[in-house]
């Protein structure tokens, strides 16, 4: 029933973006305009989406490895299937295939894969946050979406600084961090509050093991080559259309991507994905080239990425033997995974020293009821 909910709830948020974006548009041109774009930059662009999916996969793996070096072919089997299942799921609910699915429950546990995960998301959140507040003061004053997108920038910036700072703290402090989300969610549900405590407090252990220096800036590197990519295929692909979108531009539409996917939708990010493209041509492409080959390339941009991530993780899919009903219920595996690990730490004393005070509280709760 939860999965039902969020799915329907994914598919009115889809369905509501979709008809904002195509609401009075000529349906049947930008159909036409679908099919007869220039398919000599499709090509090239499919070859750059397999670059940009090696460097995913790389990347991950720098995190992964003080943990456990692994081989690539595994990490390319869980990232393809992983990023399908991202795709794929409504609310951003393949978030979790990947630490579940590469987790083993010894060399690599389940609160490490998680743990990088969420560094992963906070740095690509805050670099393409910024990059595109960057470009956006090349957009002069006045042009309609800027403000959105603006806004928009401040919003993903403040939300994942916050976790950055987070993820600082838990560092450094994991019983202060603990604490904190202790008594942030004690206000809502004491009960819930030392459930969500333990499982942030497993969490915050994977975050214990980081890479060398010499890993970070490799990552570093990988991040800024990883989004450079995605900003020239993207820019490669429009021409397609007719659109010629220069770094800045490529840039800009690529931010306001990122921060449209954001947006939990239905399956396939579809409806966000496409309005969040069609507001970043219109800071930059006349209004009559957007509302059809500007809808066409987004759509097209859509479809391909889809099909792509797709492909690749229906091969592995089979070949790995992972089902489908494995990767819905990936979320509440990786939820039970967090407590059996913080059980474990609590059994060698090595929890955070709150949570017995926090069960006596849920327990005198519980009593006074």
């Amino acid at each position: 029933m939860k999965r039902l909910i969020q799915i329907m709830a994914g598919l009115a948020v889809s369905a509501g973006a979709l008809w904002l974006t195509l609401r009075g548009r000529d349906l049947g041109a930008i159909w036409a305009a679908m099919w007869s774009f220039d398919h000599r930059y499709l090509w090239p662009y499919l070859a750059l989406l397999l670059v940009i999916h090696v460097i995913r996969t790389w990347r991950w793996g720098l995190l992964l490895e003080p943990v456990a070096k692994l081989p690539f072919a595994r990490l390319n089997g869980v990232c393809a299937v992983g990023f399908m299942a991202l795709m794929l799921l409504p609310f951003r609910l393949g978030e979790f295939a990947r630490p579940y699915l590469v987790a083993d429950g010894k060399k690599v546990r389940v609160s490490a894969a998680l743990s990088s995960v969420v560094v992963e998301r906070v740095v690509d959140g805050l670099f393409t946050a910024f990059l595109l507040m960057t470009v956006l003061l090349a957009v002069p004053e006045g042009t309609p979406g800027l403000r959105i997108l603006r806004i928009a920038g401040w919003l993903v910036t403040l939300a994942f600084g916050g976790l950055l700072v987070f993820l600082v703290v838990g560092y450094q402090n994991r019983s202060l961090a603990v604490r904190v989300v202790e008594r942030l969610v004690g206000a809502v549900s004491p009960r819930l509050a030392v459930r969500v405590a333990g499982m942030v407090d497993a969490f915050i252990h994977g975050l214990r093991v980081v890479p060398s220096r010499g890993k970070v800036v490799l990552f570093f590197v990988l991040t800024g080559a990883y989004w450079g990519i995605n900003a020239l295929g993207m820019g490669l692909l429009a021409r397609g259309f007719g659109i010629r979108l220069g770094a800045v531009e490529a840039l800009a539409v690529l931010g306001a991507l990122v921060v449209g996917v954001m947006i939990p939708a239905g399956p396939g990010m579809v409806g966000t994905f496409q309005a969040a493209i069609v507001i970043g041509l219109s800071l930059f492409v006349p209004r009559e080239v957007v509302d059809v080959h500007g809808q066409a390339y987004a759509h097209v941009l859509w479809a391909t990425q889809l099909g792509q991530q797709t492909a690749l993780g229906v091969v592995y899919l089979f070949s790995r033997h992972v089902t489908l009903a494995r990767l819905f219920a990936a979320p509440g595996e990786v939820e039970d995974e967090l407590e059996a690990e913080e059980a474990e730490y609590e059994a060698a004393g090595d929890a955070t020293p709150h949570r017995p005070q926090a069960a006596r509280r849920s327990r005198a709760v519980d009593d006074a009821r």
